[in-house]
């Protein structure tokens, strides 16, 4: 905008500029211009100089300064609204074309008063704008996005509430895989070492019933020997018995041959 504005600024100032410049230089023509009009006013207000000459220079000091401010672009209401005051002496003082007898002069002068009464209402309508252009839109685009921005920051925050919650569930279904799978290694290793417990038991058990069947063997055995024994004895007793009856039959023998001798 500023390439259209810049020479817009110039266009809209140089008419209070050049105005303010031949009030300064020569007030009279002006001053006896706007006299007849002006006097009466002064009559009724005591703080307003009386004499025309003085008034015509105080308004284009005044001109002067807000064309310079519509050059610059500072102040720009505030130069706008001083614009548009400035032009309210115009429209009361200068071309009354009601009083003009010549019809090319009374429509000359009607035409003047009608631009001066367009470029009032643009000077009014400028500044009750916003200062800036596009001023309310741009508020309306920054409060559309903060809503879009909150928008988007409550769905991010859902979204991260929903991860966390998420990768929580994980993480439990993890730690409870976990402590399951621990409490089975558990479980498995009570049931293993239950096992070989068991094992060593029978082991120790079939041990102990082998050395018991072995003793119990070696008993009937002894007891078989202590028998197979006695019952030897018993036979070489008999034996002996026997063989000392047959000895003395066998000496009465001999001895009966001898004694027939």
């Amino acid at each position: 905008m500023r390439p259209i504005t810049s020479p817009v600024r110039t266009l809209v100032a140089a008419p209070y500029i050049i105005t303010g410049l031949e009030a300064l230089r020569d007030p009279r023509p002006r001053a006896e211009q706007v006299a007849p009009t002006v006097k009466p006013i002064a009559d009724r207000l005591a703080w307003l100089p009386k004499d025309p000459v003085t008034l015509v220079r105080i308004q284009g000091a005044v001109s002067l300064g807000t064309g310079a401010l519509l050059l610059s672009g500072r102040a720009r209401r505030f130069a706008t609204l001083l614009a548009a005051v400035q032009l309210t002496p115009a429209l009361a003082t200068e071309h009354r074309y009601w009083t003009e007898d010549d019809p090319e002069r009374r429509a000359s002068e009607r035409s003047h008063l009608l631009k001066n009464a367009a470029l009032f209402g643009a000077l009014l309508m400028v500044s009750g704008a916003p200062r800036r252009a596009r001023t309310a839109e741009l508020r309306r685009q920054l409060h559309d996005a903060q809503a879009q921005a909150g928008i988007k920051t409550k769905e991010l925050r859902k979204q991260a509430q929903a991860e966390i919650k998420e990768q929580r569930r994980e993480a439990m279904a993890d730690v409870m895989t976990k402590r399951r799978e621990a409490l089975a290694e558990v479980k498995a290793a009570r049931r293993e070492s239950a096992a070989k417990a068991r094992a060593r038991r029978r082991r120790t058990a079939a041990g102990i019933m082998a050395a018991t069947a072995g003793m119990k063997a070696a008993q009937k055995k002894i007891k078989a020997e202590r028998k197979r024994a006695v019952v030897s004895q018993k036979k070489a007793a008999s034996g002996k018995k026997a063989g000392n009856g047959s000895h003395g039959l066998v000496h009465a023998v001999l001895a009966g041959r001898k004694g027939g001798h």
